[in-house]
């Protein structure tokens, strides 16, 4: 009995500390991306950001942001376009003038989104951002 108990408690205490221990930075932020992917009502400015890092040179994820501050565009929005238009059409529409407002009126199909209209207003207000990019 002795022994069933000396050799019970250590693989108990084993176990334990698997099932707490903390998880790799790497499979937690995998792990979190996977969740946001699937529920995208839970999706904050700190997932876009890992988002828009991953796909976008820095100097428009720093303009990106700058944006979203200023036109006070919520974290769910901008998962809803980044999944429907992508990362770069992000950079466009934010460069061509679509505040807010603009934004949810294309993401619910109030108004057309048209990419050419919008890639020529944005190289005429921030022509810098994109030359940096086409570089």
């Amino acid at each position: 009995m002795n022994t069933l108990i000396a050799l019970g408690a250590p693989i108990a205490i084993l176990l334990a500390y698997l099932a707490t221990r903390p998880a790799s930075p790497a499979r937690e932020a995998a792990r979190r991306a996977h969740r946001v992917s699937r529920h995208p009502a839970l999706a904050n400015l700190g997932d876009v950001r890992t988002r828009l890092d991953a796909e976008l040179p820095g100097h428009q994820v720093d303009f990106v942001l700058a944006r979203v501050a200023r036109h006070g565009v919520d974290a769910r929005t901008l998962w809803a376009w980044l999944d429907r238009f992508g990362a770069e059409s992000l950079v466009v529409a934010l460069a061509a003038g679509h505040g807010y407002a603009g934004m949810l009126r294309v993401l619910r199909d109030e108004r057309p989104y048209d990419d050419g209209e919008a890639r020529l207003l944005a190289g005429l207000s921030e022509p810098e951002l994109f030359e940096l990019a086409a570089a």
